[in-house]
């Protein structure tokens, strides 16, 4: 038999292969990959390894194509998110409704993006979401960024720069991916002033912290974790209240990240901060997300005083952040499904949200007849997302005793995300789109 690194095939030969041959790539960039393959492959015969790598022609050509596939494929797919987490964040938190999809395929064409149909000249991107939001907020203007990190910083940027901002100091809070708020309010230009302690903040300390160089007071929804216990928040009323003492009154900003347009309180779930209710008890700005618990594209909105927008507008910074045509098409669909009273239904999010135990029971029995195995059990389906803390809504899971098998459902076409769970695999059907169940089903099938 030939000593394996002789059975090595050359780069020729790898290159003439039809697994090869069928790649749509640059010849240098192909060969590259080629020549790294063998040298990987040789490297680990040199190294005796137990069971080195097969040195077979058709086993490196289809190393190779793989290799490249994956590397220049588009790298963003469509999975199956059977994990019951409603707002996952690593599989792009908020899914579209179909409306939300169909605006973006027609904006992805020439739209009236800055043109004035009416008029015939340029137009304003603003105003196509300025109207819903108005009128879903109670707010007298708005702006859209491209997200709500975004949001905070132009409005720092715009209306504290040089000057105080007054935060609690449980509320300097990390906000994902390592943002922090008080490095975004440095960056900002604005200096942070932190009052309270951790776990109590009393109004008499933003009281006590003011002076003439005070921007802002500024509240920050603890909106990926909660203090509970022997706590004390001063509410915006109180803010309001404070900021009115002092002439000219500092700007009340609140950040209340999710984003939720509908009361939290009728799904069985804690109150969640509403922008429309931010602008009652009189904050002068309001920031939130678009792809939380709203259910629309990734985005930051801000709403509030028309005074306090139009610095915004005109701000440099704003065509940095400001949103492509496909958002704010999709951010109008998301927003007309509440104006008509129809998010429950139409939005993912608030449809996965609102089901009931017994129809998700329904549903993995079915899975649990079809495949004739595992068992359905009763589970939780976290909310996740930055939105909603440690909330969860009940649900039924069915669990396979197969743990083996969530690597094997992430290389499906399209890939299917599960729990492993106590070392069996747990499939949750809150999260898992109606249409998507013969796919998740067949690839089951397939594996056991």
């Amino acid at each position: 038999m030939p000593h394996p690194l002789r059975a090595l095939p050359s780069v020729d030969r790898v290159l003439s292969h039809h697994r090869i041959q069928a790649l749509r790539l640059p010849a240098d960039l192909i060969a590259d990959a080629v020549r790294t393959e063998i040298e990987r492959r040789r490297d680990a015969i040199r190294n005796a390894q137990p069971n080195p790598l097969s040195p077979s022609l058709d086993d490196i050509a289809a190393a190779v194509a793989d290799q490249l596939t994956a590397a220049f494929t588009a790298g963003l797919r469509p999975v199956i998110n059977a994990t019951g987490v409603v707002i996952h964040t690593n599989l792009g938190r908020a899914p579209l409704s179909d409306a939300a999809i169909a605006a973006m395929q027609h904006a992805a064409h020439y739209s009236n993006l800055e043109f004035d149909l009416e008029h015939g000249e340029r137009g304003s991107r603003a105003h196509h979401l300025d109207e819903p939001l108005r009128a879903l907020t109670g707010a007298e203007a708005s702006l859209v960024v491209n997200n709500n990190a975004a949001a905070l910083y132009l409005t720092l940027a715009a209306h504290a720069q040089n000057r105080e901002v007054i935060i609690s100091r449980g509320q300097a809070v990390e906000i994902g991916g390592g943002f922090r708020i008080p490095d975004v309010l440095r960056q900002s230009g604005a200096t942070l002033v932190e009052v309270g302690a951790t776990n109590r903040t009393r109004p008499a300390d933003y009281g006590r912290a003011m002076t003439d160089r005070t921007a802002a007071l500024l509240r920050v929804h603890s909106s990926n974790f909660r203090i509970v216990g022997f706590t004390e928040e001063t509410t915006l009323a109180q803010l309001r209240e404070l900021a009115d003492l002092r002439r000219p009154p500092p700007l009340v900003l609140d950040d209340i990240g999710s984003g939720c347009l509908l009361d939290t309180r009728n799904f069985g779930l804690s109150h969640e901060p509403q922008p429309q209710q931010s602008i009652a008890d009189g904050a002068d700005l309001v920031m939130f997300s678009g792809d939380k618990l709203l259910g629309g594209p990734q985005a930051g909105i801000i709403v509030g005083s028309a005074a306090k927008i139009a610095p915004l507008r005109s701000h440099p910074l704003m065509r940095a952040m400001r949103p492509d045509k496909t958002t704010i098409a999709a951010l109008g669909a998301t927003l007309n499904h509440y104006l008509r009273g129809e998010a429950e239904t139409e939005i993912p999010v608030w449809r996965m949200i609102a089901a009931e135990p017994d129809q998700l029971r329904q549903r993995a029995d079915a899975w649990r007849e079809q495949l004739n195995h595992g068992e359905v059990a009763p589970d939780q389906s976290p909310i996740g997302g930055g939105s909603l803390p440690a909330e969860t809504r009940p649900t039924y899971v069915l669990r396979l005793p197969n743990p083996d098998l969530a690597p094997q459902l992430r290389r499906n076409d399209p890939p299917i995300i599960a729990r492993v769970v106590h070392n069996q695999l747990q499939l949750d059907p809150r999260t898992v789109l109606p249409q998507q169940e013969p796919t998740l089903l067949n690839a089951l099938h397939a594996l056991l």
